[in-house]
């Protein structure tokens, strides 16, 4: 199944405004493989990171949903991940250790109460 390029963006607009809406804090990465295997193959420990992968079908879709969010959001390019394949993998991704605790998320909450 491949994905338009509106539908990749409106689920990578999803996850960043659901943690925080800080684009700088995520990675997006062209890939010819799968968001699990991308990751490891960048050396990233799996487990230490959220993400989310679409497949554009095209490079050049991919490569205009990634500009899009780098331009728009200032999210962080890494770069184009080149295996075995088509490379049209889109992957947003962020380390776990960057996102808001939960004493984070209440403190906005409890400051417009009082």
């Amino acid at each position: 199944m491949r994905f338009s390029v509106q539908q990749i963006k409106y689920e990578f607009l999803y996850a960043i405004k659901e943690f925080d809406s800080d684009g700088s804090l995520w990675q997006v990465v062209i890939s010819s493989s799968p968001p699990h295997e991308t990751l490891e193959a960048i050396g990233h420990n799996v487990e230490d990171f959220i993400y989310l992968g679409k497949p554009a079908g095209t490079l050049r879709a991919a490569g205009i949903v990634k500009t899009y969010f780098m331009q728009r959001f200032g999210v962080v390019d890494a770069d184009v991940f080149e295996g075995e394949g088509v490379i049209e993998w889109v992957i947003l991704f962020r380390s776990k250790q960057s996102l808001p605790n939960a004493a984070d998320l209440l403190e906005s909450a409890w400051t417009a109460q009082a």
